[in-house]
């Protein structure tokens, strides 16, 4: 058996410790039900490459003089083409894809905190989820314009976030019908396997 000193000091050498209450204060104790852990996974696939997407372009975008230095890639010339095919005048649409990526991580944060709360199975993530991905969209087609949204948004970006939305709202209303006294879990697993 360890002493009170043994076991501090043991306790501060793994990191295992941290880390498990750490993800016990983000997801809860209790592990929910398979379909919503499924909505939870697809959507965390979703929300990393945006987030990943968001802040790789930030700082591409912000670092333009370097990588002309280093790499010889006149990313400011590029992004310049492309917003005088969109109507910008200048250095207009390179100001507004920085401040649209900045914003764009900070919805994507938001997400993420919605995410961990439909883990947690809290009614209030859906206005996390939805008011991010409506402010990331609607940036998107208002502030750059909607040609840059139909033209240079990918398919894939476009399919993920009505993936993202839709299965937001559905697993939304099986959480109303659960609370109300029906199930959530139609993939057969019942409260007493877990």
């Amino acid at each position: 058996m360890l002493s009170t000193d043994e076991e501090q000091v043991e306790k501060f050498q793994s990191p295992l410790p941290f880390l498990r209450n750490f993800h016990r204060f983000i997801f809860g104790k209790e592990k929910p039900d398979v379909y919503t852990r499924l909505t939870f996974n697809i959507n965390m696939i979703i929300w990393f490459s945006f987030i990943l997407w968001s802040i790789l372009s930030f700082f591409t975008i912000k670092s333009r003089a370097l990588i002309l230095q280093v790499k010889g890639i006149p990313v400011e010339k590029v992004i310049h083409a492309r917003g005088v095919e969109l109507g910008f005048k200048g250095n207009e649409f390179i100001d507004r894809l920085l401040t649209f990526n900045a914003i764009a991580i900070i919805c994507w944060v938001i997400i993420l905190i919605g995410l961990i709360l439909l883990f947690r199975k809290m009614n209030q993530y859906i206005y996390f989820i939805l008011g991010g991905a409506i402010f990331y969209v609607g940036m998107s087609i208002f502030y750059l314009s909607y040609t840059y949204f139909i033209e240079d948004t990918t398919f894939y970006d476009k399919i993920a976030l009505l993936i993202l939305v839709t299965s937001t709202l559905f697993h939304y209303f099986l959480l109303k019908n659960e609370k109300s006294g029906g199930n959530i879990n139609f993939f057969g697993e019942s409260e007493e396997d877990e």
